[in-house]
């Protein structure tokens, strides 16, 4: 007959068998390669001609500094005015008011197409009336009589357009605008720190640069300020014909500042982006022989991307047929 084992033995060799097994399953890595050495291509000297390669050395510039701020796209004001216009109150707006908003836009819509109408007919009766008197069939009066009401079917038109404007955008409008407006609120200590004259970059509110960030030129607008804040808001204009942004939309905006520093530098169309954000370059080892290199992305201003790491200065890399190399070197290139 079997004799039953204890209980604290039997736990004893629970622990041995599982430390045991814990051992066999733990990894042993040899010849780890470093990151720098994963993608090397070589290529064939036809192959490098066919893709077109150029190479540019990377270079360490001073460079303007920047600073991110977060930013609020709104709509222009054609005409100069305030320009949060009418949709710096829609969030404060409840259902109803901006029904009764959109009601008055329609109604204002309608009379100025009417009146617009009125002065074409104006303009018609004119024509008709001077060409009579021409012929010798109509009378000076007639004339006069045409282009007096000429001139108050376009002072009623002119004052129906203005009655318009002030009314805004449509707030039932179905697409967003080919053109919008940056408003960023500046504290007004950081004001004498900014270059006012330079374009701002305009990405996402992480302030990590993409390829799909934009450059945006100042504008002049009215005076805007928040004193309980104490911020100044300062403008930029952004091209919209994508129709991808919205009015209300929160960004963030790179500001210049007066102040430099040395940075390296690397032609913009050296960099590549993987999908998950990573980007890359290619440095040229040798006769035909391209490495794969990790960068870190500060910004980009304009065809310049400055770096906050990668290779050292004067490093070549490859700008034109660096998307070639990088879909040859997995398997999707020529």
């Amino acid at each position: 007959m079997t004799k039953p084992i204890p209980a604290c033995l039997s736990i004893l060799v629970l622990f041995v068998t599982n430390t045991h097994t814990a051992e066999e399953t733990q990894a042993t890595i040899s010849n780890k390669t470093p990151e720098a050495q994963l993608a090397t291509v070589t290529l064939t000297e036809s192959a490098e001609t066919r893709l077109g390669i150029v190479t540019s050395p990377i270079e360490r510039k001073t460079i303007s500094e920047a600073r991110l701020y977060g930013g609020e796209l709104v709509l222009p004001d054609p005409a100069g005015e305030d320009a949060q216009s009418v949709f710096s109150l829609l969030p404060q707006m409840t259902p109803a008011e901006r029904l009764h908003l959109a009601e008055a836009q329609i109604d204002a819509d309608g009379a100025l197409e009417k009146v617009r109408v009125e002065f074409e007919a104006a303009s018609i009766e004119v024509k008709r009336a001077t060409e009579l008197l021409e012929n010798k069939v109509g009378s000076a009066r007639s004339v006069d009589d045409a282009k007096a009401r000429l001139e108050l079917a376009r002072t009623a038109m002119e004052a129906a357009r203005s009655k318009r404007e002030l009314l805004g955008p449509a707030v039932l409008a179905t697409r967003p605008p080919p053109q919008l407006w940056v408003k960023v609120p500046v504290y007004v200590g950081d004001l004498e720190q900014i270059d006012r004259e330079k374009p701002a970059i305009v990405g996402g509110l992480d302030g990590e640069p993409v390829p799909t960030d934009l450059t945006v030129q100042p504008v002049e607008a009215p005076p805007s300020a928040d004193p309980v804040a104490a911020t100044v808001d300062l403008f930029f204009t952004l091209d919209n014909t994508d129709r991808k942004r919205v009015p209300g939309q929160r960004v963030g905006v790179r500001l210049p500042l007066k102040t430099e520093a040395e940075s390296l530098v690397a032609p913009h169309a050296a960099v590549l982006y993987d999908f998950e954000g990573g980007a890359w370059v290619y440095e040229s080892l040798g006769k035909q022989v391209y490495a794969r290199r990790r960068v870190q992305i500060a910004r980009v201003i304009d065809e310049t991307a400055v770096l906050s790491s990668g290779p050292e200065a004067g490093t070549p890399v490859v700008t034109d047929g660096a998307a070639e190399l990088f879909g040859t070197e997995f398997g999707v290139g020529k």
